[in-house]
């Protein structure tokens, strides 16, 4: 599971993460946290620990958070091997303005805990 579908995901959960050290703590509702979304965090546990510490992302339209809002695209005329990279868009609130827009998820990256220093967040 890409990263940024990864944390879409969490966050439409509700998924509160904690950073406590080198770990994560995780608290969700019952359930909620399935055995593919386990190995997937597991698989990106350095990231998920620095979206805990500051949980902004960058995109070209600078900062924002996370939505929870996955677009799922049409896949017709892409070669299977890519279906997983062009499967959704996922949706990020403008810090700036409050207003979602949908990116790829290679188009959105973890926000360095400088860049929400330096903005109005």
């Amino acid at each position: 599971m890409m990263l940024m579908v990864l944390l879409s995901e969490l966050v439409r959960l509700d998924v509160r993460l904690f950073a406590e050290a080198e770990s994560v703590r995780v608290q969700a509702r019952a359930g909620d946290v399935t055995e593919e979304l386990r190995q997937a965090m597991a698989t990106h546990k350095a990231d998920i620990l620095r979206f805990a510490c500051y949980p902004y992302v960058e995109t070209i339209d600078g900062l924002g958070r996370l939505t929870g809002h996955l677009k799922e695209q049409d896949l017709t005329f892409v070669s299977p091997e890519r279906h997983d990279t062009w499967r959704y868009k996922v949706g990020v609130e403008s810090l700036t303005n409050g207003i979602e827009r949908f990116y790829w998820p290679r188009m959105v990256s973890l926000a360095r805990p400088e860049d929400t220093w330096n903005s109005e967040v």
